[in-house]
């Protein structure tokens, strides 16, 4: 191993797929560890260890447990799920709103989460590239998240502009990043 717990892509066997029901209850539970992880500092220590996993076990019944499963995908490491992305075309529920439509059209990815542990592996690039491929597309991203907003960067995302603040978590300010179409040949 490198590093303080740092995995080499060479040492585990890391996967992209679809996500299915047989995922909920590795992903409700990656869902909040990637929360925490990834808003530490952002918002306080007591919101984070409040963060209910029974509520995300019901999120991911809800999403992948039906006839018309949404469009999500996960990252595993043998087997075991480190992290996932969702896209989905707007409008959709859980989009902020208020806000005019974003330039790239209505995909956009809902949510990119990998754990720290697996982050720098390239699990994130086809997390965004499953989820999305090279489409036009918007997303949200906390404001003071400087590595994700750097992330997409490389990946032809930028700001549009549009902020919004999601007052439930503790006026937790995000901004939009979109990418548009890329030019023909």
């Amino acid at each position: 191993m490198e590093g303080a717990g740092r995995l080499t892509a060479a040492e585990h066997v890391l996967t992209v797929r679809r996500a299915g029901s047989d995922d909920i209850a590795q992903l409700a539970r990656v869902h909040v560890r990637c929360w925490q992880e990834t808003y530490r500092g952002m918002l306080s220590d007591a919101f984070l260890a409040a963060v209910d996993p029974a509520g995300r076990l019901r999120l991911w019944r809800h999403l992948l447990d039906r006839p018309n499963p949404v469009e999500a995908w996960v990252a595993s490491d043998g087997g075991t799920v480190v992290g996932f992305a969702g896209a989905r075309l707007l409008p959709a529920p859980g989009s902020p709103e208020g806000h005019p439509p974003p330039s790239a059209g209505d995909l956009e990815l809902w949510g990119l989460y990998l754990l720290a542990s697996h982050q720098g592996l390239g699990l994130g690039a086809r997390l965004l590239t499953a989820a999305i491929g090279d489409n036009p597309a918007s997303l949200w991203v906390a404001a003071a998240n400087s590595r994700a907003i750097g992330f997409y960067r490389r990946f032809g995302f930028e700001p549009d502009g549009e902020q919004d603040v999601l007052a439930d978590w503790e006026n937790l300010a995000e901004i939009r990043m979109v990418r548009p179409a890329r030019p023909g040949p």
